[in-house]
C-alpha cells in the first residue's frame, strides 16, 4: 500500500528544535560513534558529488565510499534504468519484475556506499546493445540527456563523475549513453534555453564545476587517481571492501558472492570539463574548489548577507570544536556544540534568504546538523501499525509477547500506531511531541503520551488513532508503468515522484 505519511519526532535541545523522520535499515557503522564521526566529516565541508551509471551494479563503489566515508562529500548516485533486461539469479522473476527487485537491492548497497541521494531516469533496459546509436533510437536522445539535466538541477553537485566515457571501451550501448550525456548534460543543465519547462516548474539551471570520467587506465592521460583500497579504521576494513559487501547484497546480479582485497585500489579518471582553473593532476576531484563553509557565497560566486560571513564562521567554529571534543566513548558530549551550529545554520538561513543558492547548500547542513546530533545522542525511534484497540502486553511475560500483526489496510478501516521514543544518551532531553504527518483521506488523533523532559535511557509512548476515509487512494503498485515489454520508457503516475 502506499505509505501513510511521514513519521515525524520533534525534540528540543536547548534552543534548537530537531526534527528526526523516521527511517529504517541503517547499518551499525552509520550509528553510535563511528556514525557521529561520519556524520561530522559530512558537516565540515560543502562537496557534493553526481555519480552517473546506467544499471544497478555498474557503480564504482568504492569510491562512492572513499568520497562520502573518508572525505565527507555528499554522494548522490543517478542509475538511467533499473536493469529490468538482466539475469535473475535468485528467482523466476524477469523484466519489470526483475527491475524492482534490483532496485530495491541497489538501495541496500547505497547504504554500505554512504550514498546520500539515489536517482533513477524514465528509460528501461530493454537489452544488452552493443551500440550506442541503438540504445539513443529506443530511449530518444533528448528524452535521456532531458531526464539527466532534470537530477542535475535538482541535486545541484558541485562535481559530476561518469562510471562510463561514453565511447566503444564502454561496451554495452547502455554504458555509452551514459558517459556520453553525462558530458553533454554537463553543459545542457546550466543553460536556461535547454529543457524551459523545468526552469519554469521552478528548477533553476545549474553547471556543476567539474565533470569527470571513468575507466581511464594508469598508462593513459588521467587527471585523478582515487585509491578506494585505503583502510578505516572506523569500518575496520578498506573503503573498497566495504564496497564489495555492499554489492553483494545486489545477489540477483551476484548470488551474493563477495570477496576482500588487500592493498590499493586505484580508480583512474579523466577530466572532461571544468569552469574552475585545474591542473593536470588533480589530488581530487574537488581541488580548485573552496568546499569550506566560509567560503560557500566565494565559491558561488555571490556576495554575502551582511552579516553572514560571521554566521558561517560561527558554523565551521562549531564543527571543529565539536570534531575536537569528540570521543567514541561519549558522541553526546559534542551536541551542546552541534546544536550551537545548528542554531547558527538556521539564522544563516534567514539572513540569505534573497541568495537560493546558499540557502540550498544552507538546509543540507540544517539537515546534516540534525541527523549528527540525532546520532550523537543515540536517539531510537519506531512506529508500529496495529489493530484498533490492542492492549499493550502486561505482566512478567510482556517481553515474549508476538509482536502485533496487521495485513494491509484498505479505505475504511480504523487502525492504530504505535510510537516509541528512546533516549539512549546518557544526558537528559527535552521531548516537545510526537507527531504524524498524514496524506489526504488519513484522519489521525493523538492520545496522550509522556512529553517534557525524559530522562538518560529513559523511553516515552504515544498512541494514535487513525481511520481511512472511504476514498482513499491505496496501491501497492510503482509509480512507473508500461503497457507493454516493447516500450523502452516508463509513463510516470505521478510526475512529482520522478527520480
Amino acid at each position: 500500500m502506499s505509505s501513510p505519511g511521514k513519521l515525524l519526532v520533534a525534540a528540543a535541545l536547548g534552543a534548537a528544535a530537531v526534527v528526526a523522520p523516521l527511517y529504517s535499515g541503517s547499518l551499525p557503522e552509520d550509528r553510535g560513534a563511528s556514525g557521529t564521526w561520519h556524520a561530522l566529516l559530512k558537516l565540515a565541508t560543502t562537496a557534493s558529488a553526481l555519480h552517473t551509471t546506467a544499471h544497478p551494479d555498474d557503480e564504482h563503489g568504492g569510491v562512492l565510499a572513499t568520497l562520502s566515508r573518508r572525505d565527507g562529500v555528499r554522494v548522490a548516485l543517478i542509475t538511467l534504468n533499473r536493469g529490468e533486461s538482466g539475469d535473475n539469479a535468485i528467482g523466476s522473476q524477469l523484466f519489470d519484475g526483475l527491475g524492482l527487485i534490483r532496485t530495491e537491492e541497489l538501495l541496500v548497497s547505497n547504504e554500505y556506499y554512504g550514498v546520500d541521494r539515489q536517482y533513477f531516469t524514465t528509460v528501461i533496459d530493454y537489452g544488452f546493445s552493443k551500440r550506442l546509436d541503438e540504445a539513443l533510437e529506443k530511449w530518444g536522445r533528448e528524452n535521456v540527456l532531458r531526464d539527466v539535466v532534470r537530477v542535475i538541477r535538482t541535486e545541484r553537485p558541485f562535481v559530476l563523475v561518469s562510471r562510463f566515457q561514453g565511447n566503444e571501451r564502454d561496451g554495452h550501448g547502455n554504458h555509452q549513453t551514459a558517459g556520453l550525456l553525462t558530458t553533454e548534460a554537463f553543459k545542457a543543465a546550466g543553460d536556461p534555453a535547454m529543457f524551459p519547462e523545468q526552469v519554469s516548474e521552478g528548477l533553476r539551471p545549474w553547471q556543476p564545476f567539474k565533470v569527470y570520467i571513468g575507466g581511464s587506465r594508469e598508462e593513459e592521460p588521467w587527471n585523478v587517481r582515487i585509491d578506494s583500497g585505503q583502510y578505516s579504521p572506523w569500518l575496520g576494513d578498506s573503503y573498497n571492501n566495504f564496497a564489495r559487501r555492499g554489492l553483494s547484497f545486489q545477489r540477483s546480479q551476484t548470488s551474493g558472492q563477495f570477496s576482500r582485497s588487500a592493498g590499493p585500489s586505484y580508480g583512474y579518471y579523466t577530466r572532461a570539463g571544468s569552469r574552475v582553473q585545474a591542473q593536470p593532476k588533480e589530488a581530487g576531484f574537488f581541488e580548485g574548489i573552496d568546499t569550506s563553509i566560509p567560503a560557500l557565497f566565494r565559491t558561488l560566486g555571490r556576495p554575502a548577507p551582511a552579516g553572514v560571513d560571521a554566521l558561517l564562521a560561527s558554523i565551521a567554529r562549531s564543527v571543529t570544536d565539536a570534531t575536537a571534543a569528540f570521543k567514541g566513548s561519549e558522541p553526546s558530549a559534542i551536541v551542546p556544540m552541534l546544536a550551537a551550529g545548528l542554531a547558527a545554520t538556521r539564522e544563516a538561513i534567514t539572513r540569505s534568504a534573497s541568495e537560493p543558492e546558499a540557502v540550498f547548500v544552507l538546509r543540507r547542513k540544517e539537515q546534516q546538523f540534525v541527523e549528527a546530533i540525532n546520532t550523537a545522542l543515540g536517539i531510537h525511534f519506531e512506529a508500529v501499525a496495529q489493530s484498533a484497540g490492542m492492549p499493550a502486553p502486561t505482566g512478567p511475560g510482556a517481553a515474549f509477547a508476538a509482536p502485533p500483526v496487521l495485513d494491509a489496510v484498505v479505505p475504511g478501516q480504523a487502525f492504530e500506531i504505535c510510537t516509541t521514543f528512546a533516549n539512549r544518551a546518557p544526558v537528559q532531553i527535552a521531548l516537545d511531541s510526537v507527531s504524524i504527518e498524514a496524506e489526504q483521506g488519513w484522519q489521525v488523533t493523538g492520545q496522550d503520551g509522556k512529553a517534557g523532559p525524559l530522562a538518560a535511557h529513559a523511553v516515552a509512548q504515544h498512541r494514535f488513532d487513525v481511520t481511512l476515509s472511504p476514498d482513499t487512494r491505496l496501491s501497492s503498485k510503482p509509480y512507473f508503468s508500461r503497457t507493454g515489454l516493447q516500450e523502452s520508457r516508463y509513463t510516470l503516475d505521478d510526475p512529482s515522484q520522478f527520480g
